[in-house]
């Protein structure tokens, strides 16, 4: 029930397009939040992946921390180096309180190429300084299915591989847990995101 919760709420806000996927984020006058207030079921969905330097990483021991959870990939070639940059700009913002008390953490989307040494590699490269997720396709689909950003299919990009249509959605998680807040837009808005993000780690 939980997941088809979170696949309906996902697949309802989120435009699919060729590629990777954005849409604009709304919120109801009702809301505190800029992005999306989550009414799906809660808690968030726990799961266990190898993160970049090969040890396990486990959502469901950050309880006690908000939780900034995004789902991108190595090879993506539009809109996730746009959330990517734009989390890492957010994180720059932080003070050295609010990072030992959230965590970024970022599950790829294609296990089938995003190996432990190709996550380091790539967060090196780009000078991110957050925890990225991979695994064995068995291990990391589920997840992705559980979060409704389940890869769509795949899609031939010549020289440059295959690519994804996918959801693109970016999760803000309290510290008991809950999903408070969904954004689905590639574009975070820094400065919005960041007031999401410090309202509910209040």
């Amino acid at each position: 029930m939980q997941q088809i919760g979170l696949k309906v709420i996902v697949v309802l806000c989120t435009l699919l397009l060729v590629g990777c996927i954005g849409s604009e984020s709304t919120t109801s006058n009702s809301s505190p939040y800029n992005g999306h207030e989550w009414t799906g079921a809660n808690p968030a969905p726990l799961f266990t992946l190898e993160s970049m330097n090969g040890s396990l990483w486990s959502l469901e021991e950050e309880r006690g921390k908000t939780v900034v959870l995004a789902f991108t990939y190595t090879r993506c070639y539009s809109t996730c180096p746009v959330i990517s940059h734009s989390l890492s700009t957010v994180y720059s913002e932080l003070s050295s309180f609010e990072k030992e008390n959230i965590t970024f953490v970022s599950v790829t989307i294609d296990p089938w190429h995003d190996s432990p040494t190709v996550l380091q590699e790539w967060t090196e490269v780009n000078q991110f300084n957050w925890t990225h997720l991979t695994g064995s396709p068995d291990a990391v689909v589920p997840v992705l299915n559980e979060f409704g950003v389940g890869p769509i299919g795949f899609e031939d990009q010549s020289e440059e591989g295959y690519g994804f249509n996918h959801t693109q959605p970016t999760y803000i998680i309290d510290r008991n847990g809950n999903v408070r807040v969904l954004w689905d837009d590639a574009d975070l808005m820094v400065d919005f995101f960041l007031e999401d993000l410090r309202l509910v780690a209040e």
